[in-house]
């Protein structure tokens, strides 16, 4: 049940990225319901009785999951910083 629930919001949300078009902040949180999903698919497939495996790679990809969420915080606040606004529409625009 958690597997089935876990795919349809990894679909959900990669939709939802390609629905996105204003906040910048709005697709780093989608791609965290993208983490959490696969992370829930991930137990499910590999189970966490089955010894030191499945937790330890649960933990890798938690501390994965966190350094894209700090590294994406930051690339926010640094483009909030330069610009002044978070909208996707000025990423990648030239302007001089």
């Amino acid at each position: 049940m958690i597997a089935y629930v876990s795919l349809f919001l990894f679909v959900i949300s990669i939709l939802m990225i390609f629905i996105q078009k204003f906040h910048f902040l709005s697709v780093l949180l989608v791609l965290e319901i993208m983490t959490l999903s696969l992370f829930g698919m991930s137990l499910c497939l590999l189970g966490m009785g089955m010894g030191m495996t499945g937790s330890s790679f649960a933990l890798v990809y938690l501390v994965f999951g966190v350094y894209e969420a700090a590294n994406g915080l930051g690339l926010l606040v640094s483009r909030t910083r330069s610009s002044g606004m978070d909208q996707l529409s000025g990423l990648f625009s030239l302007s001089f």
